[in-house]
């Protein structure tokens, strides 16, 4: 089964734009925000927003004191006005394009021309333009049924920018015919709608089975293109969420094609995608699907990571001629798989929206995971025991401090100490999980080595841009969803580009200077799992390139670089 996904699909400027200012308001600003109408016709945005603190306005609601945000479809010009002379602040995120055709029917307007709007008069954007109309307005929604049409010198005539091509063309062809020259005509349908609309029009004609058609079912603009599938005869599915794709609906299914509305975003498409992928390995036969299944599990619960760290933690010992360790190698697989599990349980209400697969394993099954978590964690701090003070301290401390982490009441001890910079580091656990795997990889075996300072140095550098780079790229797939989820990932803290450069330069700079030490002081074997850094390099900026992504599949790819990095420390030991 053939999946692919519509050049133009999700987020509009419009509304990325909406959305990306109304989230920066939330995380910066310390007044409640008041919406004047929902912000997009998504109901699982609308909804977070809601959770994160975006408050609805009632229309009997003072407007004294508030800070009131106004939606991308904009309101009514007097609705504004009031707004604007009552309200303490005003965010206003109306859609640049609507903005536009409510300053062209202001214009015209003015000068006596009548004005006639193609769209369903039922909607938020049309009422809104309706308010800006000086000399008369109707609506017209389709070409058949025209009303009588009032004596005017001239007529404007404009359209709801999320309206229909096609009918909006039959509309101007009618008008034509009643009023030959006395329109005056703006084509302000937007270029997404229409973007979308021949996307879909051009895969029916590839020949797909199934069109998946995923948004708000109150969005005018995404029930348009499941509608325009329907009246060619394909089969389709419009769906708000993964959870309403019926796995049994792609039967026979060769080419599935994947389109969203203006106000869908990346973090539901991606979960639209991962279920798909499913369903087509589901289709490839028993074996497969349990293969894929098993892989996920261990992927997710991060037993592959942790039984890396086993491996990881050999290859410390090795870069110094040491003796190996098993139980060093052990302590940082349990501690590893501890703390991730730790961590996931606490943290697991966070991932109902974007990871519903995290969410259904660490909420069902959180008790068996915690108590696992808490066996492993003992048993590593008393596998450390006899390596001395120093080693257990160590282990001990970074226990108890990574539990902790992830709980609220400490949280909130960060929060209260008012250090921004604290904060947004402790936030952002890229960093953070990084030192945690240099510290039980590198550090410890080190210091049971009584190694020399220069494999301290080298030997950091390597496992923290290695561990660097995976969570990089692990944030960026999981980006459109913690922007709206309101987590402080370094990509969102510092911007996709930036971390990005950032992530790059690390590893490159990383992977140079352990080469440059090793060669000089080390183990000159050492320097074959240096060839890990490319493979995460390369995925950084394929990954950085694409707009959606089955998540699933490029965690595959990202952890598939333990397996390599496995099977190129046994090459370096064994020459």
């Amino acid at each position: 089964m053939k999946i692919e996904i519509s050049s133009h699909s999700g987020f509009c400027m419009g509304v990325r734009s909406a959305v990306l200012k109304i989230v920066k308001e939330l995380n910066a600003s310390p007044d409640e925000i008041y919406m004047h109408g929902p912000i997009i016709h998504n109901p699982q945005t609308t909804a977070i927003l809601g959770k994160r603190g975006l408050r609805t306005l009632r229309d009997e609601e003072s407007l004294a004191g508030k800070t009131i945000a106004i939606r991308t479809h904009g309101i009514p010009r007097e609705k504004l006005t009031k707004i604007r002379n009552e309200s303490k602040r005003i965010i206003n995120l109306t859609c640049p394009r609507v903005a536009k055709v409510q300053a062209i029917i202001n214009k015209h307007s003015r000068d006596g021309s009548f004005t006639i709007i193609t769209g369903d008069e039922e909607h938020a954007e049309v009422i809104g333009l309706k308010s800006y109309a000086r000399s008369g307005v109707m609506v017209i929604s389709n070409a058949k049924n025209i009303p009588p049409i009032p004596p005017a010198r001239r007529y404007l005539v404009v359209s709801q920018t999320t309206f229909d091509r096609e009918l909006f063309d039959a509309i101007i062809c009618r008008l034509n015919e009643k009023l030959e020259n006395r329109l005056l005509i703006f084509d302000t349908i937007c270029d997404s709608t229409r973007d979308r609309q021949q996307d879909v029009a051009a895969a029916i004609e590839r020949g797909i089975d199934v069109l998946v058609v995923v948004g708000g079912r109150n969005s005018a603009n995404t029930r348009r293109l499941a509608d325009l599938a329907r009246e060619k005869g394909t089969r389709t599915f419009h769906v708000e969420t993964a959870d309403e794709l019926p796995p049994d609906g792609f039967n026979k299914s060769d080419y599935v094609f994947i389109t969203a509305g203006a106000s869908t975003p990346g973090w539901i498409i991606n979960n639209v995608l991962e279920k798909l992928f499913s369903i087509q390995y589901s289709h490839r036969g028993i074996l497969l699907a349990y293969m894929k299944k098993f892989i996920e599990f261990i992927i997710r619960t991060n037993i592959l990571s942790s039984i890396a760290a086993f491996f990881i933690t050999a290859f410390t010992s090795f870069y110094i001629r040491g003796n190996h360790s098993c139980a060093l190698q052990l302590a940082a697989t349990l501690y590893l798989f501890s703390m991730y599990s730790f961590n996931n349980c606490l943290t697991a209400p966070q991932l109902r929206e974007s990871n519903p697969y995290k969410y259904n394993l660490y909420h069902k099954k959180r008790l068996p995971f915690l108590i696992t978590a808490g066996l492993c964690a003992l048993v590593a701090c008393m596998l450390v025991i006899p390596f001395g003070a120093a080693i257990s301290g160590i282990y001990f401390a970074s226990t108890f401090l990574g539990v902790v982490y992830s709980m609220t009441f400490f949280q909130n001890m960060i929060k209260k100490t008012g250090n921004v910079l604290l904060s947004k580091a402790y936030n952002s656990k890229t960093i953070v999980t990084s030192l945690g795997w240099v510290i039980v990889c590198a550090l410890v075996p080190l210091i049971a080595e009584g190694a020399p300072f220069y494999a301290y140095t080298a030997m950091f550098l390597y496992v923290f841009g290695f561990i660097f780079l995976r969570n990089i790229i692990l944030d960026l797939i999981g980006l459109q969803g913690d922007l709206i989820l309101g987590r402080e990932t370094l990509p969102i803290l510092i911007g996709q580009k930036h971390a990005v450069f950032l992530a790059s330069a690390v590893g490159i700079v990383s992977c140079a200077a352990f080469t440059i030490i090793t060669a000089l002081f080390g183990n000159i074997n050492a320097l074959i799992p240096t060839l890990v850094y490319p493979h995460y390099l390369m995925l950084i900026y394929r990954i950085n390139k694409m707009e959606y992504l089955a998540a699933l599949k490029y965690e595959v790819l990202v952890d598939l670089n333990f397996i390599l990095f496995i099977a190129l420390y046994w090459m370096s030991s064994s020459v």
